[in-house]
């Protein structure tokens, strides 16, 4: 569904949704004359949100572990 046709606050959920950045990337670049500078961005914000979300992992994990 285009986001247009979406009510407001399903087209602001969906501009924080990670799970849209992935769909959207993908469909840029397997369109026929995609943007690479939109791909490269929402791949960067995916990247971005694994390595703090790695990282908050982690140090849960181990202030887990510390508690035992």
């Amino acid at each position: 569904m285009p986001l247009k046709l979406a009510p407001a606050w399903i087209a602001t959920a969906a501009t924080v949704n990670p799970v849209n950045w992935a769909v959207e990337a993908g469909r840029e670049a397997l369109g026929a004359n995609p943007d690479w500078s939109f791909v490269t961005s929402r791949v960067a914000l995916l990247a971005g949100l694994t390595i703090l979300s790695t990282a908050f992992a982690t140090r849960t994990f181990r202030s887990y572990q510390r508690s035992i």
